[in-house]
């Protein structure tokens, strides 16, 4: 890909038009990064059963081993992408998917409650910053008018490491192994990928920002490296309240439906479990689709009118879930739900149009920094989201939880609005 470099601002002679062969290199090492993240985060709690069995824990420690885990990659989103933007996308990749790999294999070695929780400590912080930085590394990568395609296929890689996950967890139990081997597995191509990743080469933007501060620095100048409280200065701080508001907001309704639609089958609506577990499979098999079309989508008619579409599809979804759960109840005909299930799965696509606006709003200097710290700071909203519902669902019904949650979700089309369309715009001509 031939490039020229002018003050920091990178063009090639086809970057808007389609993807070359090394574009596409780069786009699956960041997606078996996603998928394999996902994977190394959710194995976890299909093992949890036998590591309680085996030492012996109680539920406190349970919890305190899942908020280990979250602090952890809310650390991570915080601060590998602060290395990242010093020391390159590349960089940054390696460690996450190093930490998050080297970990995983460490658990299986644990010995005790303590080992665990340090394990699943410092798994949180790789998983935790891989996606920020992948997606920055993304962005500067991929075509312009090519890049909500680009961030939808990565995101469906979450669903599919779900899935790698449940077979590896499957095999497992049918051949009678240790819970230890379902974390002995995913290290091996998580290395593969950590090695693939060696023979990248930097982003062509973040060679060119790096260029431009030699050159200050050479010149005499006043440069300072990017830090916190530049995501504060005047052209900043409005791309930052944005990323953090989608984040936060984003983050609430999708763990609200993560984790509570299959209680809303089986409370509400008295599904049994194996026909709730097969619902609860055809949605995110449904999500894989509809993270990949958010991408094309929003690429040719913007990200705003998208996440509106996603968000406003997710909103009056649990809208017809409250009502069958309030008008129709028990009586609510069983294939409703399957239809719902596919909905809110589809819908999941606002999701890639969050990933995409959040790493496109901040220029390459504090990109993985910006997508970062909102990822960081985010994180608030899945970890209250749990708790809060669950005390709405105590009092009233678990669908009413879940459409307040929709009702949070929406917000991310409002935040958008005070930002720009950053569909099939060059990085640099979005903001400086």
């Amino acid at each position: 890909m031939s490039a020229t470099v002018k003050e920091g601002i990178i063009s090639t002679s086809h970057e808007e038009e389609k993807f070359s062969n090394y574009q596409i290199i780069v786009l699956l090492v960041v997606l078996l990064g996603w998928i394999f993240d996902a994977a190394d985060g959710s194995i976890y709690a299909l093992t949890l059963p036998f590591i309680r069995e085996e030492f012996g824990l109680n539920l406190a420690q349970m919890g305190y081993l899942g908020s280990f885990f979250l602090f952890g990659s809310m650390l991570g989103a915080l601060f590998l992408p602060f290395l990242a933007d010093r020391k390159g996308r590349r960089i940054g990749m390696m460690l996450s998917i190093g930490l998050y790999s080297a970990f995983t294999g460490f658990t299986a070695l644990v010995q005790n409650w303590w080992q665990l929780a340090i394990s699943r400590f410092f798994t949180g912080v790789g998983t935790g910053a891989e996606w920020p930085i992948g997606a920055a590394f993304l962005t500067e990568s991929v075509p312009a008018k090519k890049r909500g395609l680009a961030l939808g296929i990565m995101q469906a890689g979450y669903p599919v490491g779900y899935f790698i996950s449940a077979l590896i967890f499957a095999i497992i139990v049918h051949f009678s192994l240790s819970w230890r081997g379902c974390y002995v597995i995913p290290v091996i191509p998580g290395f593969i990928v950590l090695w693939f990743c060696t023979k990248l080469k930097e982003s062509d933007r973040w060679e060119a920002e790096r260029a431009l501060r030699e050159k200050r620095k050479a010149a005499g100048e006043d440069f300072k490296h990017a830090n916190y409280l530049e995501l504060l200065k005047k052209g900043y701080r409005k791309f930052t309240a944005i990323a953090i508001v989608m984040h936060f907001c984003g983050g609430f309704y999708a763990w609200a439906l993560i984790i509570w639609f299959p209680s809303i089958l089986m409370l509400d609506f008295k599904i049994d479990k194996m026909t709730t577990s097969y619902i609860t499979m055809l949605m995110w098999a449904v999500a894989g689709i509809g993270y990949v079309s958010a991408g094309p989508i929003s690429d040719r008619i913007g990200r705003k009118p998208t996440m509106a579409i996603y968000q406003s599809g997710s909103l009056l979804t649990a809208i017809i879930i409250h009502w069958l759960k309030s008008s129709v109840g028990l009586a609510a005909p069983q294939w409703s739900l399957w239809v719902l299930a596919c909905s809110a799965g589809w819908c999941m696509g606002a999701w890639t149009v969050l990933i995409t606006y959040s790493t496109e709003i901040f220029p390459t200097r504090i990109r993985s920094l910006g997508t970062g710290f909102a990822v960081g700071v985010g994180r608030v909203g899945p970890v209250l989201a749990p708790g809060v519902l669950g005390a709405i669902a105590q009092h009233y019904t678990v669908s009413v939880g879940l459409l307040i949650a929709a009702c949070i979700g929406a917000i991310m089309i409002i935040a958008m609005l005070f930002g720009p369309e950053t569909a099939m715009k060059r990085l640099e001509d979005i903001v400086q």
